[in-house]
């Protein structure tokens, strides 16, 4: 084959893409898919049909292995490829255009793609797609844009007994001379191309029909008996019909399967009328409501994108925040009107807005919707200020507009725009026209600057009464915007046996706002400027709330609130304004007789990792000891089973003492029992890993135990993690060689074993590794995929170290390859970032 002039590159550039869209505005496709069982890759034929209105040469985006024929206009040619783009020679397109290829590609084994996974359990082989947000091309040639929608005709013949799923229903099933089924499938509504979607293998199937809509469940054989159907459906119901009604359009795409699929990098995918999501959400050991509820939220969060995202698309991913954003606010707006789990708003003030409060801080931080040059770069905006900030900032928008307004504005957009593309000014146009509200400087407020606010209050009292209060806006030095909020004050005020709240809506738009309706009020014990979370701010606190806060803060009813007053401890303690042992100290008096499972939950995270990064190294033992203790102490009470669940982690977490590990391992082995603590599969498991990893007495016949036990795809994964984490020179240099050579099969697997690599208890030992990271991570981001360099950095970067040798190594292979290597640079800002904050953190509690 004839290679093309240009360097061959998988990326799309934001400019290459509005050039082409000037030419092709849509994409009728007719595919083939042929598989065989226990092939390493398939055969593929892909039929074209679209109008060009420009030209000269004209490229398809295809990563394939190989192209046996090329068909432009009825002509066959040599291809013009380079393994990434096929040029379509421009004297051979006409107005109207056909091209036909056939070819053949391997199956890809590191989530994106088409992937393949044989199921060690059983031996069974099962294949799925992944392709957010340009990997669509590996699967058959297109025009990979999201603005490029296409309608797909889709045929697919595989083994007799493989189910084989895709976005639209099937039209027949018919039997082959091979012993194979040929699947033809109604063409589709048109929709772009990374929402394509193909599942194939022996699934488990569960069926249901809710009105006119089919609902499909798959998951793996193996897994079936963990499928509890009745609540997945029971949410899938609520949310088709919370939707249906709250945009005022039925669900737009027929059938809504959802499969459960191994090795997936990401939660979920929201591939029109086909979702796949990870398996962690099969629960295999007893889940906590915690769990369930962040499951119910992942599964609404993927069926809004039907409207919003599917439905509706961005033209180009600098619009990704509009998609993800809008399906995180409406999945928890959903849940909380529309199921069962009416704490959602707690779990989304203590993980969403912590997510983006955090990414807002870095170094990194960037505009909501700001400029995304390539598709490179898109990977990396799947971050908290995509989903949390944008989602927070909704919450705040709603609160500005009211509910009905944001409705009315919705219903419009969709209506205007269905099966088409929009942007981030046609979004807002949507949102005016239903809420009447002008919302230029809104959305050039919070939309386009990067970084967030801070909230204070400044009050006088004569007496008992309040007689002046004012609420305080400031930002960093390096981001100076003011934003407007509208928000609720909790004035909190002690009478003796009860604390008594008073609300009080304010609007600030400045440094300082006068709130003349706190004026005569009864002084108050503790002031939170963002009582109910409607505000996307920081809260700093006056010193007489965090002095009642600090002696009372089990006194304070409000379960949100009592989350969001933790929180800003929190936060005082990454700014250096709270001492990492001070708060912990709080954790260990105040937490244990909470019994909101959201806010332990969180709260326990929490001083997991101030232990791990924010405690002077001289500590650490002694106040990993000192939570793990209280958290024995916390299983022999009588706290319900799930925050038993969540205290018998933490345990586990802080087991780092002879003591404590020796109980973790007690408990695993029955030889020590606590009425209603369960030690599931999970734990059996850290806890072999943690013996391993501190070298104790028997530590291998634990691990033996675990894979007797445990013989699946999880029980793989965990006993890899095992044999990385023994501390011994010659199995850490063999597995560095395998992380850095054939690795150990899929990238799940290389990410479970470099997953057990560091641990900070095995420094001296690791200390070659420290110059061989950084020495190797440049290659690595130039030579691999996106998600494998992902995987790599983020487990064998070490962070463990907290200290400024560490960050000047980083910081110069950053200065040296960052210009080469922007994704790199980004990652290693973002680590440097939080290197550093740890550093200080560490530095302000020694004093």
């Amino acid at each position: 084959m004839a290679s093309t002039s240009v360097e061959p590159r998988d990326n799309l550039t934001q400019v290459e893409a509005e050039a082409r869209a000037s030419r092709v505005n849509g994409c009728d496709y007719e595919l083939r898919i042929d598989l065989a069982r226990g092939a390493t890759g398939y055969r593929g034929e892909a039929v074209l049909r679209f109008s060009d209105t420009g030209s000269g040469d004209l490229f398809l985006d295809f990563r394939g292995k190989t192209i046996s024929r090329l068909e432009v206009n009825g002509s066959a040619g040599e291809p013009r490829w380079d393994g990434f783009r096929l040029w379509l020679p421009g004297d051979r397109l006409s107005g109207e255009n056909t091209v036909r290829v056939v070819y053949e590609n391997d199956y890809d084994h590191e989530g994106d793609g088409f992937h393949q996974f044989t199921d060690p359990e059983d031996g069974e082989e099962y294949l799925y797609s992944n392709f957010e947000p340009y990997e669509s091309h590996r699967l058959f040639p297109q025009f990979d844009q999201p603005d490029i929608k296409g309608t797909y005709r889709l045929t697919v013949a595989a083994p007799a007994e493989w189910e084989v799923v895709a976005n639209s229903r099937a039209l027949s099933i018919q039997s082959q001379a091979d012993g194979r089924k040929l699947h033809t499938f109604e063409p589709t509504k048109r929709f772009s191309t990374y929402l394509f979607a193909l599942v194939v293998g022996p699934y488990h199937v569960a069926r249901e029909k809710h009105g006119d809509i089919d609902i499909g469940l798959f998951c793996r054989k193996s897994l079936a008996k963990h499928l509890d159907t009745a609540e997945l459906f029971e949410v899938t119901r609520q949310g088709l019909d919370f939707y249906a009604d709250f945009f005022d359009f039925p669900y737009p795409f027929g059938k809504y399967d959802q499969v459960f699929v191994p090795e997936f990098n990401a939660g979920a995918m929201e591939n029109v009328g086909c979702v796949t999501h990870n398996e962690y959400m099969v629960f295999r050991d007893p889940p906590t409501e915690n769990q369930r509820r962040g499951r119910a939220e992942v599964i609404l969060h993927e069926m809004a994108h039907m409207w919003f995202g599917d439905l509706v698309t961005m033209k180009w991913w600098n619009d990704l925040w509009l998609n993800e954003s809008f399906a995180t606010y409406m999945s928890y707006l959903c849940m909380d009107e529309a199921t069962r789990f009416k704490t959602g708003w707690q779990d989304f003030a203590s993980s969403i807005k912590n997510w983006a409060y955090r990414q807002d801080q870095l170094v990194t931080t960037h505009p909501i919707a700001g400029q995304v040059a390539d598709t490179d770069q898109t990977f990396l905006n799947f971050d908290g200020i995509t989903y949390g900030k944008g989602a927070s900032v909704l919450k705040q928008l709603v609160k500005t507009l009211g509910i009905e307004g944001f409705r009315a504005g919705m219903r419009y957009h969709f209506k205007t725009h269905a099966y088409g593309n929009a942007t981030l000014a046609q979004f807002i146009a949507s949102l005016e026209a239903g809420s009447g509200a002008d919302l230029q400087r809104w959305s050039q407020l919070w939309l386009e600057t990067p970084s967030l606010n801070t909230l204070g209050t400044r009050w006088e009292a004569d007496g008992d009464r309040i007689t002046r209060f004012t609420v305080t806006q400031t930002a960093p030095e390096d981001y100076p915007t003011l934003r407007p909020h509208k928000v609720d004050i909790g004035l909190v005020r002690d009478t003796g046996d009860r604390l008594d709240v008073t609300v009080i809506p304010a609007t600030v738009d400045g440094p300082e706002a006068d709130i003349i309706e706190a004026r005569g009020l009864a002084r108050p014990s503790l002031v939170f400027p963002n009582y109910g979370d409607h505000g996307y701010t920081k809260v700093a606190l006056d010193p007489d709330s965090l002095s009642f806060l600090k002696a009372n803060m089990e006194r304070v009813d409000d379960a949100l609130l009592r989350l969001q007053l933790w929180t800003s401890l929190w936060s005082m303690v990454r700014d250096q304004q709270l001492k990492a042992p001070e708060y912990l100290e709080l954790v260990r008096t105040k937490i244990s007789g909470e019994t909101s499972p959201e806010l332990v939950e969180a709260v326990l995270n929490n001083a997991t990792a101030a232990i791990s990064r924010y405690v002077p190294e001289v500590s650490k033992t002694r106040e990993a000891h000192a939570v793990a203790s209280v958290a024995y102490e916390a299983l022999k009470g009588e706290a319900s089973t799930d925050l038993k669940i969540i205290w018998t982690r933490t345990l586990i977490a802080n087991a780092v003492t002879p003591e404590d590990l020796a109980l973790v391992g007690r408990l695993a082995d029955g030889e020590e029992t606590i009425p209603g603590v369960a030690i599931d599969q999970d734990m059996r498991w850290a806890i072999a890993a943690k013996h391993v990893a501190y070298a104790l007495p028997g530590a291998q016949a634990r691990v033996d135990a675990e894979v007797a036990r445990d013989g699946s795809d999880r029980g793989m994964r965990a006993k890899l993690r095992c044999e990385t984490s023994v501390p011994d020179i010659s199995l850490k240099a063999d597995a560095w060689t395998r992380f850095n050579g054939e690795g150990y099969g899929s990238l799940y697997l290389t990410g479970a074993a470099m997953s057990g690599f560091n641990w900070s208890e095995q420094a001296e030992l690791l200390d070659p590794y420290v110059e061989r990271f950084f020495e190797a991570i440049p290659g690595i981001y130039r030579t691999k995929d996106k998600e494998f360099a992902s995987d790599y950095f983020r487990s064998l970067f070490p962070g463990y170290r907290v200290e400024r040798e560490i960050l000047a190594q980083s910081e110069a292979v950053l200065a040296r390859f960052g210009d080469e290597l922007p994704t790199l640079a980004r990652t290693l800002k973002e680590a440097n970032d939080d290197l550093l904050r740890a550093i200080r953190c560490r530095e302000f509690a020694a004093k």
